[in-house]
């Protein structure tokens, strides 16, 4: 009779082989299940992940880990009543930074595009990043990543200066920083409809306002106050394509893509 621990380890690896050890033919079932439940999953976030119906994805990947943990540990347990050396239950442990990587994987992901403000972040964490050809893939229609990346390069130029040249007039506690002009970067959705945005990309910073407390108390608060406008991001929605070969027809949700970036360059 295999060890508690052997068998746990096994089926930590690949479903249902624990099972299969101890002479249970329920094994098999799971052994056929294991890569059509990860494949299926994987398959359908491929289609959804980015869209509006990405939190519909929480609950299958919930399942599936509870499943992949579930099975081992009844195996396991399987294993100690059946007569087996007892022991090795902290191997589950060594499963769960996979798990943590999932899930936060998914959070990161998840709905990268389901609405204005997620596209534009994402945009704005590619181009901080200096990956065109990440950014490229946000657009509605197809956009060359070396003409996108030239864009960029005259933005921030513009974008360094507006900042500098705030930062001497204002002082250091206006919050703006030359080094690291993105901070002072701010996103505004100005107007939305059901399929269309714009939003509005301004230069921002700080101010100190005196006030009290119960009119006695001397205080002081910060309020965020605009200093340039540089341009707007035009965003719409469609619904998120679906190949051919997919047999059954989902309803995947929108993605939410960039339309233009009107951004000032500084040029002339």
């Amino acid at each position: 009779m295999p060890s508690g621990a052997a068998v746990l380890r096994r089926a930590l690896v690949l479903w249902g082989t624990g099972h299969l050890a101890l002479g249970d033919r329920r094994g098999w079932l799971l052994l056929l299940i294991q890569p059509l439940a990860i494949g299926g999953l994987v398959a359908v976030g491929v289609l959804v992940l980015q869209g509006s119906r990405w939190i519909a994805l929480f609950p299958a990947l919930a399942l599936l880990i509870a499943v992949w943990l579930g099975q081992a540990m009844h195996a396991h347990r399987l294993a100690i009543r059946s007569g087996g050396a007892p022991g090795g239950e902290f191997q589950i442990v060594l499963a769960l930074p996979l798990v943590v990587v999932l899930l936060s994987g998914f959070w990161l992901v998840g709905g990268s595009r389901s609405s204005p403000a997620a596209a534009v972040q994402h945009y704005v964490a590619a181009w901080q990043a200096e990956k065109p050809a990440d950014a490229a893939l946000l657009f509605a229609e197809p956009i060359d990543a070396s003409a996108l990346d030239a864009g960029w390069r005259a933005q921030r130029s513009h974008v360094e200066q507006v900042v500098r040249d705030a930062a001497r007039r204002y002082g250091a506690q206006s919050g703006l920083d030359p080094e690291e002009p993105f901070n002072s970067l701010r996103f505004e959705v100005s107007s939305t409809s059901a399929d269309r945005a714009v939003v509005q990309v301004e230069v921002v910073r700080r101010r100190r306002v005196e006030t009290s407390l119960f009119g006695i108390i001397p205080t002081a608060t910060q309020e965020t106050v605009l200093v340039e406008r540089l341009g707007e991001i035009s965003l719409r929605a469609r619904t998120a394509p679906l190949p051919d070969w997919l047999p059954l027809r989902i309803n995947p949700g929108r993605l939410w893509l960039i339309d233009e970036v009107t951004l000032a360059t500084g040029a002339g």
